[in-house]
Order: structure tokens, then C-alpha cells, then sequence
């Protein structure tokens, strides 16, 4: 009942503008994905605009949302591999590139609010930045053994296998050039995602601090990397109304913890879906023998 209450005298004008914010995450996004893709592209390779990739980024976000084990980082893989005949081995390594700049953005982020937080004693904030900097040491480690141990993992692996783990290499390491835009890319994302809630907090009439809102984002980040459930569902809510309750009271942070996941998930569902079945009659429809957008190489 106070739950609902809190959603019925919220300011409607801050929730547009929060969930304008949250879809202005997927532009930055698609436009440090085509840097990264950029870095590693053929010499005689097209690169698609901006837009394209945005697109591929919410179809992922969109099928990590309804399936396990973050399914969709490798179907908007496959899906650019498919659309432009690039390689998908080399594709992936790109997104796992973006998960190293995430892990590295939610590192900082976490690292921040601590700083301001340290006068609550609160052993959550440690737990946060001991996770953060454990994956971003695990991440590191498997860049640094990718580095120094290429050739002997290559020369390991039968052809095949070797040539796809070659272009999965070049994808990861080769992606890492004009990394200062692409870690200004990844600011302002993250900024966009802290104000997101920032704004639903206040439009519901909760002045939650900006560190708070940072430690609650980065809580939220952590806890949707584990896929247990479709786009974290029924961990993540819990997770974040939990860190919320050490400032607001239950009715509030529930309220809070709920309209935000309906901007961050149910509507990525919703519109997703809606790109997706678009896309799909679109391709069904397309003329007969047009050219991809780039030169078909092997996969």
C-alpha cells in the first residue's frame, strides 16, 4: 500500500527523463562497440554507423533479459558476424574488451562512494569493492596469460581451432587501441546509469546522495554478471532494495528498487522484443542478393 502510494505522487516529469536517460546508454554503448570493432577490423571492411550498433546492443540486452548465462553478449555477436560476413571469434573478443572496461568503470564507481562512505562502517561497501577488485584482477590475469602465452595456446589447438582463437586474440588485445575514448565512452555511460536512479529516487520523493546512488548502481551491475536467472531477476530486486534499506525505509527502497528495474529491464524486455520482431520481418523482406555490409571471411 505505501509502495504503491509512493508510485502514484511520483514526479512523472523525472521519470521521463530518467528513462531518457537510460536509453541514451544504448547510443554511447553501440558507439564504443564500433570503436572497438573499428580497432580490429580488415583493411577492406566497412564498419556500420553508430545507430546499427546501439540496435545490436539492446537486442543483447534484450535476450540476457529473457535467457541464462547472458546469452545475448554472444547472439549480438553473431548477429554483426552474420549480417556483415565478419568473424565471429574476433567479435567476441570485442565484447570481452566491454566487460573489462565495465569491470574497470564499476572498480572506480565503487572506489569513490566508499571513500565517502567510510564514516558509515558499513561491511556492505567493503564487500562491493573486494568483489569489484577481484574481478577486475581475474579480468587482468587472463589479459596478462592471453599476452605471454598466445603461441603456445596456438600452437596447441588443431587448425581450426587455432586460426578462430587467433581473430578471438587480435579481437581482445587488438580492441584495446584509442582506449582513451573508449574509457570516456564508458564515463559517460556509467554517469548516464547513476543518474538514472539518481532521478528515479528523487522523482519518487527519496533524496538518496550521490554516492548511495553510485554504491546502489555498482550493487546492481554486480549482481546482474550473475546468471543465475534471466537479466537477474528475483536477485538483483532483493540485492539492491537491501543496499537501499541502509538509508531509506522499506516501503521507500522497495519502491525505488522497483521502478527502476521496470526502466531497466521490463522496458528492455518490452522494446527489445519489439526491435527484434521489427528486424525480423525487415530481414524477410529485404531484397534478394544484396550485398553484406562487409567482406565475408571465414569464421
Amino acid at each position: 500500500s505505501a509502495t504503491w502510494d509512493h508510485f502514484v505522487d511520483s514526479n512523472k516529469l523525472l521519470l521521463l527523463l530518467a528513462f531518457t536517460l537510460h536509453y541514451t546508454t544504448f547510443l554511447f554503448r553501440g558507439a564504443r562497440w564500433r570503436l572497438l570493432l573499428y580497432n580490429v577490423r580488415e583493411p577492406d571492411q566497412k564498419t556500420p554507423g553508430t545507430l546499427y550498433f546501439s540496435g545490436l546492443i539492446l537486442l543483447g540486452w534484450f535476450v540476457n533479459s529473457i535467457t541464462w548465462f547472458r546469452l545475448g553478449d554472444a547472439y549480438r555477436a553473431y548477429i554483426f558476424a552474420e549480417d556483415t560476413g565478419g568473424s565471429f571469434s574476433r567479435t567476441i573478443g570485442t565484447v570481452l574488451t566491454e566487460r573489462v572496461l565495465d569491470v574497470l568503470m564499476v572498480f572506480i564507481l565503487v572506489l569513490i562512494a566508499t571513500s565517502f562512505l567510510l564514516a558509515s562502517d558499513v561491511g556492505a561497501y567493503w564487500l562491493l569493492l573486494g568483489l569489484a577488485a577481484l574481478l577486475l584482477i581475474i579480468l587482468a590475469a587472463i589479459l596478462l596469460l592471453m599476452w605471454r602465452f598466445h603461441s603456445t595456446v596456438v600452437a596447441l589447438l588443431p587448425g581450426p581451432l587455432a586460426e578462430a582463437y587467433r581473430r578471438f586474440h587480435h579481437g581482445v588485445l587488438g580492441s584495446f587501441r584509442q582506449l582513451p575514448m573508449a574509457t570516456a565512452l564508458s564515463v559517460i555511460v556509467w554517469s548516464a546509469e547513476v543518474s538514472r536512479l539518481f532521478l528515479v529516487a528523487h522523482a519518487l520523493g527519496f533524496p538518496l546522495s550521490v554516492p548511495m546512488t553510485i554504491f546502489v548502481i555498482v550493487a546492481n551491475g554486480l549482481l546482474t554478471l550473475i546468471p543465475i536467472t534471466p537479466g537477474g531477476v528475483g536477485i538483483v530486486e532483493p540485492g539492491i532494495t537491501g543496499v537501499l534499506r541502509l538509508t531509506l525505509s522499506q516501503s521507500a527502497a522497495v519502491s525505488v528498487a522497483i521502478l527502476d528495474r521496470a526502466i531497466s529491464w521490463l522496458s528492455v524486455v518490452v522494446f527489445g522484443a519489439l526491435f527484434f520482431i521489427g528486424r525480423e520481418i525487415w530481414k524477410h523482406r529485404r531484397v534478394p542478393g544484396k550485398e553484406p555490409l562487409a567482406i565475408k571471411e571465414n569464421p
